[in-house]
């Protein structure tokens, strides 16, 4: 993501990204909500995969940093 963005479209980017985030937060909690007892006891792996929710908080530490730049850069 780089390029010469304002602060504002960073600002809504980053919203978009948190939104994400907690709608990928609550997708792995039903996940884990609908896993039984039987399932854990039969299956070796029955935990979700956190790949999605890691990309995203990725992506956010990275647009958090190109904010700052900009908001230096304004001032």
């Amino acid at each position: 993501m780089k390029g010469n963005y304002s602060a504002a479209t960073l600002r809504n980017r980053l919203e978009r990204l948190e939104e994400s985030l907690r709608n990928e937060k609550m997708r792995l909690h039903r996940q884990i909500d609908d896993t039984g007892w039987g399932a854990g006891m039969r299956r070796t792996r029955c935990t979700p995969s956190f790949r999605r929710e890691d990309a995203l908080r990725a992506r956010i530490e990275a647009l958090r940093a190109q904010l700052r730049e900009a908001e230096a850069e304004a001032r």
